[in-house]
């Protein structure tokens, strides 16, 4: 009884709400774009490091969907010229497919200076980037099973 007079008054509830109005496409900010690819890097390092190649290479995958789409949402401000992170990111590729953690960590350092090098040529080096040290990510096993 007490579900059916529960049921009967969710749908007055529910028609009492204000549909959204949406005027305009979605498109993430910068920032958050930004925030998620830092998020990836540390990700990726932890990855490389536990040579966990499998996860590095999908990691990798990520920044470079990130990167394209810093690129296509924003594609007239400069600091969406993403160009830089090509090579960087081919080294990691190539690291990440020969398992090579040596070429990782190097290649990984290139990424992580284009990145800072980005950042101060668009007035922000107070964005600094660095190698990770430790993982916030306690909830996921960075070595591979």
């Amino acid at each position: 009884m007490a579900a059916a007079i529960i049921g009967v008054g969710l749908p007055v509830f529910a028609s009492a709400q204000p549909a959204p109005v949406v005027t305009e496409p979605y498109a993430p900010k910068l920032a958050d774009i930004m925030g998620t690819m830092q998020l990836r890097h540390l990700k990726l390092w932890f990855a490389g490091r536990e040579k966990n190649w499998a996860l590095a290479n999908y990691e990798l995958g990520q920044i470079k969907t990130s990167f394209g789409d810093a690129m296509r949402y924003y594609p007239n401000v400069p600091i969406a010229d993403m160009t830089t992170m090509a090579r960087p990111s081919a080294a990691i590729d190539t690291a990440i497919h020969l398992k090579d953690a040596v070429k990782f960590a190097q290649a990984f350092g290139e990424l992580t200076d284009a990145c800072n090098s980005c950042h101060r040529s668009q007035g922000l080096p107070f964005i600094v980037m660095k190698v990770p040290t430790s993982s916030p990510f306690s909830n996921q096993s960075f070595p591979p099973k």
